[in-house]
């Protein structure tokens, strides 16, 4: 008899042990944090960026660059080498289709040539850069924006389109003042070179790679 009762009361704590135990499991669950699955050697992807709009009237929706500034808000030379570089940015390279264009620059004829499946269909007369400040070799297009303006040389220009170094190298229009106004005298050095680097067309020539050259197209420059 009184060995049942001391099996019984074993019992009965051995019972409130493991409510206990599940009580507290419940309110406290384990916790899975970024630097568990670091220790793993497991990466958490939780970086994605916003993509800005390439915004051109013939250009697929897949040839997109990402970035996370507002290129029409910001401020660069003609260059942008001196005042500045933007932030690093993804070509989304699985989506990229084949462009049908290749934009090929002489320095020497200060002329640009786009061609549309190896057949010649624009050529412009261009301003690359003084004291060969225009790198020579094979790019691709890269990111785009309606408008800069730098306050270190008081110039900006529209329609440009980044070919090397994210904004850093450009096609875009002849320079403007604050106001978007043509200094006649800068674009009068069309032919010739001119610019801080870049490569700089009359405006109409500018929107027209804005508006129709895909990101990933390629561009060669050379003598």
């Amino acid at each position: 008899m009184r060995g049942g009762i001391i099996v019984k009361k074993t019992l009965q704590v051995l019972l409130v042990l493991i409510i206990t135990f599940f009580t507290f499991s419940a309110v406290n669950p384990t916790v899975v944090t970024d630097s568990d699955f670091a220790n793993q050697g497991i990466s958490s992807i939780n970086d994605e960026k916003p993509q800005v709009d390439n915004n051109t009237n013939n250009q697929d929706k897949n040839h997109r660059a990402t970035t996370r500034e507002n290129p029409d808000d910001r401020q660069n030379s003609d260059s942008n080498k001196d005042n500045h570089q933007s932030d690093k940015k993804t070509v989304l390279k699985d989506n990229l289709r084949p462009s049908r264009y290749r934009i090929d620059v002489s320095v020497s004829e200060q002329k640009v040539r786009i061609y549309e499946d190896d057949a010649l269909v624009k050529e412009w007369m261009a301003s690359t850069g003084k004291d060969g400040s225009t790198p020579l070799g094979h790019f691709k297009i890269q990111n785009r924006g309606k408008w800069f303006y730098s306050e270190k040389y008081q110039q900006g220009a529209m329609w440009w389109v980044s070919f090397k170094d994210w904004g850093v190298y450009l096609f875009h229009s002849v320079p403007m003042d604050r106001n978007r106004n043509v200094l006649e005298e800068e674009a009068d050095k069309l032919g010739t070179p001119a610019s801080h680097g870049c490569v700089r067309l009359e405006t109409d020539n500018a929107k027209w790679i804005y508006d129709n050259i895909p990101a990933g197209t390629p561009v060669y420059i050379h003598e």
